[in-house]
């Protein structure tokens, strides 16, 4: 069922059988599995993750190459829903352990926001991370690149990049290593620094060896059209051909609901799962960027699968089984 703020509370007395905080890739992939194990499951999901920003899905066996993040997780909703999940969009304030429930409180609508509360007895946590792109005056101007060819997945695109004159827009020294590996698709690498860092003489020495420029100033704008990109203007007047590009500034994590949760291992900001993504709360899993290691699609449609299966078992092992009595029609 589609819940929203005229019909939320048809479902404020209902205790899930799981609550998930994100409808991306990973989230969907438990809701649909869920569903289908006869749970109840309430999809929560803000809006605008990282999934509808990309413009190609070109690694995904079986997807068209050129199908965009958002036809999939439009299809997902609705597969979900159709199925018997509850999806909600909302944002996620907060999350307290009840003990042998989870209590989500939600903000549902930017304007006159009401904040329900939610019950479910497992918590699936795939709300994901956005990537911070550089900022400009303009942030049309990167939106008119970013996911096109203006990409923030080496592992995702770096095929796409494959020996074109490209940029790396860096935030730390730190993140200008990256260089050091997207020089397997491509050796034509320019480093931007968008004016937020001073580069040591040892990485100018070493990007020199290397034979890639570096830019310390500020980016004027993104120039190319019908989101080809063509090069990079920046604020000192410099013009940079390039026609692709890698942003490497880190990505921003959405897990504060998660922080007051006691029995959580954290390694940096992602979560310690095991091999069924379940974490140190025997009732919290997490899926996709929210836990440690890869973050692709493809692993978080897995995480997913995995995440709705063990709470599956853990649910069917403490009911009763159920009789053929039970099926008999008079």
């Amino acid at each position: 069922m589609k819940l929203s703020s005229k019909n939320f509370d048809t479902r404020i007395d209902t205790v899930y059988d799981a609550i998930v905080v994100g409808g991306g890739m990973g989230g969907l992939s438990a809701a649909i599995y869920l569903a289908r194990y006869g749970l109840k499951c309430l999809v929560i999901e803000k809006g605008k993750g990282r999934s509808l920003w990309m413009q190609d899905l070109r690694n995904y066996l079986g997807i068209d190459p050129h199908v965009p993040g958002r036809d999939i997780l439009n299809h997902g909703t609705k597969q979900a829903i159709d199925w018997g999940a509850d999806h909600l969009r909302g944002y996620v304030e907060d999350v307290t352990d009840e003990g042998e429930t989870f209590a989500v409180k939600v903000k549902i609508g930017k304007k006159d926001s009401v904040y329900p509360v939610f019950r479910g007895k497992y918590l699936i946590a795939a709300s994901g991370v956005i990537d911070v792109l550089p900022h400009l005056e303009d942030m049309q101007n990167v939106y008119d690149y970013a996911g096109y060819t203006l990409h923030v997945c080496m592992i995702c695109d770096g095929f796409d990049m494959w020996d074109q004159k490209a940029v790396l827009i860096a935030a730390t020294e730190s993140q200008i290593n990256a260089a050091f590996v997207l020089n397997w698709f491509t050796p034509y690498i320019t480093v931007l620094t968008h004016g937020l860092c001073n580069v040591s003489n040892d990485m100018k020495q070493k990007l020199a060896e290397y034979g890639y420029p570096l830019y310390e100033s500020a980016i004027a704008g993104f120039v190319g059209e019908n989101h080809q990109m063509q090069g990079i203007k920046l604020t000192d007047g410099t013009f940079i051909e390039a026609t692709t590009g890698l942003i490497n500034m880190g990505s921003i994590y959405n897990n504060h609901y998660l922080k007051a949760i006691e029995g959580l291992e954290w390694d940096g900001e992602n979560l310690i799962t095991n091999d069924m993504t379940q974490t140190t709360h025997e009732r919290i899993f997490a899926l996709g960027d929210l836990k440690k290691g890869l973050n692709q699609v493809s692993i978080a449609v897995a995480d997913g699968t995995l995440a709705a299966t063990q709470i599956w078992r853990n649910i069917r092992r403490q009911s009763s089984p159920r009789k053929w009595e039970e099926n008999i029609k008079n």
